[in-house]
């Protein structure tokens, strides 16, 4: 018991030992109980109960006197606040902690209605706040406070105290998960002190680097913005909590937004640059495939990131969102430093180094998972999470049981180990494990029967970062090593492949003064690919229909690299250029790749203008069944060219207006060949985001995805979806509850009917409306969540393909969520 109530009296006492003196600058003349103060701090800080007890009395006895004598005394009322959380606190039972932490609240609030400027009153009171357990629920309060503080102070530097509300506010955004809002609070603040070496090491240890004039530039090289001032260059480009844009994904989107099954690829479908083509987690990026929007984690490339993959996709991502950090998304015209990609790319970062101990666990109707942080020692540290999915129970209650011979299951496994040894330096090792499989009756491509798919991934990354003390260089080294495993079964196909990726990165950043940055790394990959079982020679997937024997194992290599600078003249316009050569996965030749990005600022508009030339091997991993009817090809080539518009404010709006131009089409299955593609179209976007009660953001999508064939004819792209709207709304309710819902409705995707032109005909439009109702729970232990969730509320059939097989005769593939599913479980934070 007495080791439970240090633990909570190191929560609420916290940095209080830090201000037993007043503040430079800012202190009063000393009293006599002063003395006794200071005698009781030093008292508990050797662990004297009884003269602590003594001191702290005489010390009361003396400030209320002086308070009763003279009610406007605003440094007593300070003065016995202290007194009450630094010497009596420490030793009074757990319920007497809880009691004394309000009662310093209450006398610090006095304070405060005597003088609403009073900065010591209103600092300890926020240091209160911040130190309470977070089960109290006092997080936001703090954050209030401190706000506060921050207007309150302006540009002021002439005292030092005044950097620890940049600190304090910057810890509390971080606490809530909101990493973007805490890097802006330490940049501004260490812009104002540049000296201060906390304010330095929380952006360091966030990569974000520190310029000799102490203003503090984004020096990431995940994601080609320029930050001076606030201004984003690139355009197509979204960073998870980015607090330089309205239109942002947050990460409360991914863990709250209905239907997302808090996942991530599934919640940045409803942002910007997606194309609603399919239900389930593969990107479908601007007319792009799947496989043109490769998927990093930790500077590791994935083979594929879906669970539960079929011959139309996967349902859910592998990624766990309780241990992401950041996620950068570009939908085009993104920057050199990223190779062989098409379309679009995703780059994931997890956790870094553990700085407090916090553990998370969760349970639903199909799923259950933790995950823990850490700290070990000053230096080290390290994380983990598991997830364990059976849909046995959730599909049984709906009724679906027979639809499944094995019904979905996977587990999942992601931890690191982070070694911080000075400022600027960090080692990580990542490592990441999953496994899934299913068994869905299906009737297709002439096969009545269950389509069996295991896929399995692997991952193990090292990844280093140095960074100059003055932060103007930045050294990124990674090296990983990735396999996958994608099996189906279905009739006669028996088809298993098994990739292996073996990759390492240099890439460095200089500062080029106060207005610019110079950018440049290499990448070299080794890539193999065994194949085998029974491939079908045509779309009849009935036993007996004619199938082949493969066995075969083929391999690849890139290599490339990439210059890229950044400038900014003022804080109104930027400028990124940059060029990229590589030797693509299964191409002999090398490619070069210019691209280009600039920005301009005014007023709450920013204008955006990007593009470049993007080149991508004909080395892929999906699979499709052979189809003689559709159009069929691969492209190794794509031209960019984005224009657009962002306004910040309320409602926060993006509109982005684009053209793709491919090319360079290598043969692939038996349908008509393609010989070149365009992709036209715009993207839009208006959040809200600090109303009091109701809240979300509608995007949409307008496409227009041709290919031309090597017959002369034009066709629609496979993903000619040419209208996609989304819709989330987010009410919040009293005592605590949050009402959630989805709406998302597109334009069928184009197929090929069996007498039909190519790409001729189009799927039903697709049609869905998820639902949720949240309830927050303060607990004593942290944060307890509650959840009802409903997915395809209106249970609309919705599907994902058409097939035929020998009898010609067409058959729909339903959506996984074809039928109306509810989702109930908690999750508590601690």
């Amino acid at each position: 018991m007495r080791a439970t109530r240090k633990a909570v009296t190191s929560l609420v006492l916290g940095a209080m030992m830090g201000i037993t003196a007043p503040a430079a600058g800012l202190a009063q003349e000393p009293r006599p109980a002063d003395a006794a103060l200071r005698a009781c701090g030093a008292a508990v800080k050797s662990g004297n109960e009884n003269a602590a007890k003594r001191a702290a009395a005489d010390a009361e006895r003396e400030y209320r006197s002086q308070i009763s004598e003279q009610a406007e005394d605003v440094e007593a009322h300070v003065l016995l606040a202290r007194v009450l959380v630094q010497c009596k606190l420490p030793f009074a039972s757990m319920m007497g902690q809880g009691r004394l932490a309000g009662e310093s609240s209450e006398v610090l609030e006095q304070a405060l209605a005597i003088d609403s400027t009073h900065w010591m009153a209103r600092y300890t009171l926020a240091m209160n706040h911040f130190h309470t357990p977070a089960f109290l629920g006092r997080t936001a309060d703090a954050i209030r406070e401190f706000e506060v503080l921050v207007r309150q102070q302006g540009s002021r530097a002439d005292n030092p105290m005044f950097a620890e509300s940049y600190l304090r506010l910057g810890d509390l955004f971080l606490r809530r998960k909101r990493t973007g809002d805490a890097v802006e609070v330490w940049r501004k603040g260490s812009a104002l002190f540049p000296q201060h070496a906390a304010l330095r090491e929380r952006l360091q240890a966030h990569d974000v680097a520190i310029a000799p004039t102490g203003a503090a530039v984004d020096s990431s090289t995940m994601r080609p913005t320029y930050a001076l001032e606030g201004l984003v260059v690139t355009a197509s480009a979204v960073r998870m909590d980015d607090p330089r844009s309205g239109v942002a994904v947050r990460r409360l989107d991914v863990l709250t937004t209905p239907g997302g099954a808090a996942d991530l690829m599934n919640a940045l479908q409803t942002a910007p640059g997606t194309t609603a083509a399919a239900e389930g987690s593969d990107l479908y990026v601007r007319g792009g495939d799947p496989s043109e929007v490769p998927v990093w984690l930790d500077g590791a490339r994935l083979h594929y990131a879906g669970r539960y993959e079929t011959l139309n996709g996967s349902a859910f991502g592998i990624l766990d969102p309780a241990v992401l950090k950041s996620a950068f998304f570009a939908s085009g015209g993104f920057s050199a430093r990223y190779g062989n990609a098409l379309s679009g790319v995703l780059d994931v970062e997890t956790e870094g180094r553990p700085m407090m101990r916090t553990g998370h666990v969760a349970l639903n109707s199909a799923q259950a998972g933790g995950s823990f942080q850490l700290p070990l020692g000053e230096t080290l540290g390290v994380w983990g999470a598991l997830r364990a999915t059976d849909a046995t129970a959730m599909l049984a209650m709906h009724g679906r049981g027979d639809d499944f011979a094995v019904a979905p299951r996977a587990f999942e496994g992601m931890g690191a180990a982070v070694w911080e040894p000075r400022s600027g330096t960090r080692l990580k090792a990542t490592v990441l494990m999953d496994t899934d499989e299913t068994a869905r009756e299906v009737d297709a491509w002439g096969f009545n029967g269950a389509f069996r798919s295991r896929g399995e991934n692997r991952l193990a990354a090292l990844s280093g970062r140095l960074m100059s003390g003055d932060g103007r260089a930045v050294l990124r080294t990674s090296v990983s090593a990735t396999s996958r495993i994608s099996d189906f079964t279905f009739g006669v196909l028996e088809r298993e492949r098994t990739d292996h990726g073996t990759t390492g990165r240099v890439d460095a950043e200089l500062g080029l003064g106060a207005r610019g940055r110079l950018r440049v790394g290499i990448e070299a990959s080794a890539l193999d690919a065994e194949h085998q079982g029974m491939f079908p020679r045509t779309d009849d997937l009935a036993p007996g229909s004619p199938a082949d024997r493969h066995d075969e194992i083929a391999s690849a290599s890139h290599v490339g690299g990439y210059l890229e600078t950044e400038l900014a003249a003022g804080s109104r316009f930027g400028v990124v250029a940059g060029l990229r050569a590589d030797r693509l996965p299964g191409e002999d030749e090398w490619t070069a790749d210019p691209r280009f990005a600039v920005g301009y600022r005014a007023a709450d508009w920013t204008l955006r203008l990007g593009g470049g030339v993007f080149h991508q091997g004909r080395w892929r991993t999906r699979y499709a069944v052979p189809d003689s009817l559709s159009p069929a090809g691969t492209p190794r080539s794509a031209a960019h060219l984005v224009v657009g518009a962002e306004r910040q404010g309320e409602p926060a709006v993006k509109v982005e207006a684009y053209f793709k131009d491919y090319g360079q089409y290598v043969a692939t299955g038996d349908g008509p060949r393609i010989i070149a593609g365009q992709a036209t179209g715009a993207d839009a976007i208006v959040r809200w985001s600090k109303q009091q009660r109701l809240n979300g953001w509608i995007t949409y999508s307008l496409l227009h995805g041709r290919v031309e064939l090597d017959d002369g004819r034009v066709a629609p792209s496979a993903v000619d979806v040419t209208h996609s709207l989304t819709g989330v709304a987010k009410l919040t309710l009293p005592s605590a509850w949050q009402l959630g819902t989805t709406a998302r409705i597109a334009t069928g995707r184009p197929y090929t009917a069996a007498e039909g032109e190519p790409n001729g005909d189009r799927l039903p439009a697709y049609q869905r409306l998820d639902a949720r109702i949240t309830r927050f729970w303060s607990v004593r232990s942290g944060m307890l969540v509650t959840y009802m969730e409903m997915l395809n509320v209106l249970d609309h059939a919705n599907v994902m393909a058409y097939t035929s097989g020998g009898t010609r005769e067409q058959r729909a593939i339903p959506a996984f969520f074809a039928d109306r599913t509810a989702v109930f479980g908690f999750s508590l934070s601690f």
